[in-house]
C-alpha cells in the first residue's frame, strides 16, 4: 500500500486556481483517465467553531473550481458526527448520508473527493470511509491539519467502531486515501500488506473427505477456502465449529447475521448453539432488495457487541448466514469495522455468486425506492465460505430460478472457454486457463433443476415449510419480547449460550424501549416455553430434511448433481477473471455485469411494485416475486433481442443465446406475465414500467467508465455472433470492459416487448429444430401444448449445436 503526503501550506490558498491545480495534479487518476471530471468537497458542519481554517480551504477550492471550469459540489457532515462525543450510530449515519449525497450528485470513478479536515484530526477518518463507499470508485484527497504524520494507512473513527486498516490482506491492498495534503514536508509511505491467513481447512478436507468437497477458488492471487459439506445438517455445523476453533483457539464472539426467513427456519439459533461460545449475538434484519441499505444493518446493539468483543479475549467474528443480500450487506459492516467474517450460504446464489466476489455493497435506496443497485460498498474477503448442502433444500423456486438466471448469463458470455476457440478469445485474461471450462455443461443438469422445482413446489413441501416458518415467527416474537423486558441484575437473568441469544431486528433502534416487566418465575417460564418451541422447530426441520431423502434415488441424485455442477462451474467462471487478472472487477471482470443493466432496473421496479401492493393491501402472488438472478435471466433475453435488432446476433447464434434461459423456463420463472398481472391490478401501464426501469439504468454503476457520445445513450454489454463472444467498442476504456454504447430507445423497445409478454416462452425440440413456445400455449388447460422433447433432450441438442459452431470456427 502506498500513500503520498504532499506539503501544501495554507498560504497557497491565496491563489485558488493554483491551489486546486496542485491537488488535482498530485492525486493519482484512475486508470484510463487523465483528468478529474468534477470535484466533491466534504467538510465539517458549519456549527463547528474550530473550523475557521477549514472554511477558508473550502472557499479556496470552490473558487479554484470556478476558475478551472470544474464542476464542484459541497457536502457537509452532520453536526452530531463532528462532536468529540459522537456515538457509533452518529458516525455510521454521517458516513452513509454523505456518500449517498455525493452519488446522487453524480460522483463516479472520474470524480475527486476532497475531504477538508479541521483541528480535530481524529475526524480525518471520515475521509477514508466516505471515499471507500462509492463502489465503482472515487479518488480521495485528504487535507489534514495534523502536526505529525501518524499512521496514514489506518484510519479509525473516534469511537473505534469503524476501522479501515489498509494492511489487512482481506482488503487485497485496496486503500481509499490516495494523497494527504498538509503543512508537513512531502513524503511517500509504503508498507507491504500482511500475509493472508484464512481459516485452515486442510484437516477437515483430509479427515472428512467422503462428505466434504473443496471447491478451488482464488481472488487476487489469494486462495479463498470454499467447502461444501454434503453430510447431515448437525454434522455439518459441528464441522464448521471444528475449523473455527482452530482459527480462534482462545474463543471468539460469533455475530450471526440472518434475514427473517433464515431466522424463522432456525438456522441462526442452530448456528450459535453449534459454535458453543460463551457470548454471541443473533442479528436478524428485514429481508429483500428494498432493505439492502445501510439503515437495515446498523444498530447500536450490533456495534456495542463488536466493541465489547474487541476488548475481550474472544474477538468478534461476523457470520453471514443466508442469501446473497445478507452476505453482501453484513460483509460491508465487517469491512467497515475491520472484523473477520465467514460466509455460510443457504442459497446457491450466495455461494457461487456473492461469495466469489470481494465486493460487499448496499444499494442506494431513498423512501423505499431502489435508485441504484450495489453502489455503496467495499472490497473485503471472508475468512471462509462454508456451504451446508442440506440448507439449500429450503430455497424457494424463485431462488432456484435466480441461480440458473445468473448461470444463463455466464454461459452466454463465456461459452466453451476451454476449447481452442475459447482459449484464443480469452487469452487476454491472465491465468484464465487455470479455471477455464465448458460452462454450458450446466445445460445438461436441467433435469436436476426440474426435479428440484418439483420438490420445492410439492404441496407437502410447501405445507411443511409454512408450518416451520409460522413457528419460527412465533419464536422470534417471543424472543423480541424477552429482549425488551427489563432485566434484573441477578446472574440467572444473564443470557447464556445454552438458552438463546438476543436477536436484533432491523430498523428497530427507535423501538427498543418497553414498559413491560416480569418476575423471575415468569421469566423462567418464558425461557422454558422458548426452549420447548425451539426443540419443536428442530423436529419439524428434521422431518423436512427426511422428506427430501425419501425421494426416489434418481430424482434425489439429479438434484444434488445440479447443485454440485452449477456451484462448481460458476465458481470457476468467476475465478477465470478474479484469480489474477481483475480481482476488483474494474476491467475485464466487469463482463459479469452482462444483462445486469436492465436486470437491475426491472428488479428495482418489481420491488417498488411489491411495496405499492403492500401499502394498498393488495396480495402479491408468489409467482410474481422476482429475485435478482431471475431478473438477470429475463434481461439475458432482452439483451439477446437488442443484439438481434442491431444485426450482431442472428440465425443460429441468436437461437442458441435465447435457448439457454428458455430451456429452464418450462415453469415460467423468467416470464413477465405474473408481474404484468400485478401491474394491471395496481394500474401501472407500460410507459410507467419503462420509465421506472430506465431511471435506474441512468444511475447504473457502470457509468463513468467511458464517455457516451449522446446524453440519451448509456453503456451496456451485448453478445455478438454466438454465445461466448462479446460485441466490442473502439473506445479503449469501453473495450477493456466489454462495454458498448446503447441507445435508450433500444432498451425501451425490448422493455415494451417484455411488458406485452413477447419473451414468455420455453424451449422445445420439434423435428430437429429448436422451437420457442409461447407460454400462453403451454397454459391453455385441456388443449395445452405438449412438449415433443424432454428438457434433457433439448439440452443435449443445444450443446451439440454450440459445439458445432465452435468446431466451424476452428477450421
Amino acid at each position: 500500500v502506498e500513500v503520498g503526503y504532499v506539503q501544501l501550506a495554507d498560504e497557497a490558498r491565496t491563489n485558488p486556481k493554483e491551489y486546486l491545480s496542485t491537488i488535482l495534479k498530485r492525486t493519482p487518476k484512475p486508470k484510463g483517465r487523465y483528468a478529474f471530471s468534477n470535484v466533491h468537497i466534504v467538510g465539517p458542519d458549519s456549527s463547528v467553531v474550530e473550523s475557521v481554517e477549514a472554511e477558508a480551504t473550502i472557499a479556496a477550492i470552490q473558487e479554484g473550481a470556478k476558475l478551472l471550469n470544474k464542476d464542484s459540489h459541497l457536502h457537509r457532515l452532520s453536526a452530531a458526527a463532528c462532536k468529540p462525543t459522537a456515538s457509533s450510530m452518529e458516525e455510521y449515519n454521517a458516513i452513509f448520508e454523505t456518500a449517498s449525497k455525493a452519488l446522487l450528485e453524480k460522483a463516479d470513478r472520474a470524480s475527486l473527493l476532497v475531504f477538508v479536515g479541521w483541528e480535530d484530526v481524529a475526524m480525518d477518518a471520515y475521509a477514508a470511509f466516505i471515499g471507500m463507499l462509492p463502489f465503482r470508485g472515487v479518488q480521495v484527497a485528504l487535507i489534514s491539519r495534523r502536526r505529525e504524520y501518524g499512521d496514514l494507512m489506518r484510519f479509525a473513527t473516534r469511537t473505534g467502531t469503524f476501522d479501515l486498516d489498509g494492511l489487512n490482506s482481506a482488503r487485497m491492498g485496496k486503500f481509499t486515501v490516495h494523497t494527504v495534503f498538509g503543512a508537513l514536508p512531502s513524503r511517500t509511505f509504503q508498507e507491504p500488506v500482511r500475509a493472508w491467513q484464512p481459516v485452515d481447512i486442510s484437516s477437515k478436507v483430509a479427515d472428512d473427505a467422503d462428505r466434504v468437497v473443496h471447491i478451488p477458488f482464488k481472488i487476487g492471487g489469494l486462495k479463498l477456502p470454499m467447502l461444501t459439506h454434503n453430510g447431515q445438517y448437525t454434522d455439518a455445523l459441528a464441522g464448521l465449529a471444528d475449523v473455527l476453533a482452530i482459527k480462534y483457539p482462545k474463543g471468539y464472539t460469533p455475530i450471526v447475521s440472518c434475514g427473517e426467513t433464515c431466522d424463522a427456519l432456525g438456522y441462526g439459533q442452530d448456528m450459535l448453539d453449534a459454535l458453543n461460545q460463551e457470548d454471541g449475538l443473533l442479528f436478524t434484519h428485514k429481508s429483500g432488495e428494498t432493505y439492502k441499505r445501510y439503515d437495515n444493518y446498523g444498530t447500536k446493539e450490533l456495534f456495542d457487541t463488536i466493541n465489547a468483543a474487541r476488548s475481550s479475549t474472544a474477538p468478534p467474528v461476523i457470520i453471514a448466514l443466508g442469501g446473497g443480500v445478507n452476505g453482501n450487506c453484513i460483509g460491508l459492516i465487517a469491512a467497515m469495522t475491520n472484523v473477520d467474517f465467514v460466509e455460510v450460504p443457504t442459497t446457491p446464489m450466495h455461494y457461487n455468486d456473492a461469495v466469489t466476489s470481494a465486493k460487499k455493497a448496499f444499494s442506494l435506496v431513498v423512501d423505499d425506492t431502489i435508485l441504484s443497485k450495489n453502489i455503496l460498498g467495499a472490497f473485503y474477503l471472508p475468512q471462509l465460505a462454508y456451504c451446508v448442502n442440506e440448507c439449500l433444500l429450503t430455497i424457494s423456486s424463485a431462488n432456484a430460478y435466480a441461480t440458473v438466471g445468473e448461470s444463463c448469463k455466464t454461459m452466454n458470455m463465456l461459452g466453451i472457454s476451454n476449447s481452442a476457440v475459447g482459449a484464443k478469445y480469452f487469452s487476454n485474461i491472465l491465468g484464465a486457463e487455470e479455471f477455464a471450462s465448458d460452462f454450458t455443461k450446466i445445460l445438461s443438469e436441467v433435469g436436476g433443476f426440474d426435479a428440484l422445482i418439483d420438490f420445492i413446489e410439492r404441496p407437502s413441501t410447501l405445507r411443511r415449510k409454512r408450518a416451520i416458518i409460522a413457528l419460527g415467527k412465533r419464536i422470534a416474537a417471543m424472543r423480541e419480547g424477552q429482549k425488551n423486558a427489563p432485566q434484573p441484575s441477578s446472574s440467572n437473568a444473564a443470557l447464556k449460550r445454552d438458552r438463546f441469544f438476543p436477536s436484533m431486528p432491523s430498523l428497530a433502534d427507535s423501538n427498543s424501549g418497553s414498559e413491560s416487566s416480569s418476575s423471575d418465575s415468569e421469566e423462567e417460564e418464558d425461557s422454558a416455553t422458548m426452549e420447548m418451541l425451539i426443540a419443536e422447530r428442530r423436529e419439524l426441520m428434521n422431518s423436512f430434511r427426511k422428506s427430501f431423502h425419501a425421494l426416489p434415488v434418481e430424482q434425489k441424485d439429479s438434484i444434488l448433481s445440479f447443485l454440485t455442477v452449477i456451484n462448481a462451474e460458476i465458481v470457476a467462471a468467476k475465478a477465470m477473471f478474479l484469480a489474477y487478472s481483475d480481482p476488483f472487477e474494474k476491467y475485464r471482470a466487469l463482463l459479469f455485469e452482462y444483462a445486469h443493466t436492465l436486470g437491475h432496473g426491472v428488479e428495482a421496479f418489481a420491488n417498488d411494485l411489491y411495496l405499492k401492493a403492500r401499502r394498498l393491501g393488495v396480495e402479491v402472488d408468489p409467482k410474481a416475486l422476482r429475485l435478482h438472478g431471475q431478473c438477470v435471466g429475463m434481461a439475458v433475453l432482452w439483451a439477446g433481442e437488442m443484439s438481434k435488432e442491431l444485426g450482431e446476433l442472428t440465425g443460429k447464434g441468436y437461437t442458441l443465446h435465447q435457448s439457454f434461459p428458455y430451456l429452464f423456463n418450462r415453469n415460467g420463472g423468467f416470464s413477465f406475465q405474473p408481474l404484468r398481472d400485478l401491474c394491471d391490478e395496481l394500474n401501472v401501464g407500460c410507459e410507467e414500467f419503462c420509465e421506472k426501469v430506465l431511471k435506474v439504468v441512468r444511475r447504473d454503476n457502470k457509468r463513468g467508465y467511458c464517455s457516451c457520445s449522446d446524453p440519451k445513450k448509456s453503456v451496456d454489454q451485448l453478445v455478438a455472433c454466438r454465445p461466448g463472444k462479446m460485441l466490442s467498442s473502439e473506445d479503449p476504456n469501453a473495450e477493456v470492459r466489454y462495454l458498448v454504447e446503447v441507445d435508450e430507445d433500444w432498451q425501451k423497445a425490448v422493455l415494451e416487448k417484455a411488458f406485452e409478454g413477447y419473451f414468455d416462452r420455453s424451449a422445445d425440440l420439434v423435428d430437429g429444430e429448436i422451437k420457442f413456445v409461447q407460454e400462453s400455449c403451454t397454459n391453455s388447460g385441456k388443449g395445452a401444448y405438449k412438449y415433443s422433447t424432454s428438457s434433457n433432450g433439448v439440452a443435449s441438442y443445444i450443446r451439440a449445436e454450440l459445439l458445432k459452431s465452435y468446431a466451424a470456427e476452428e477450421m
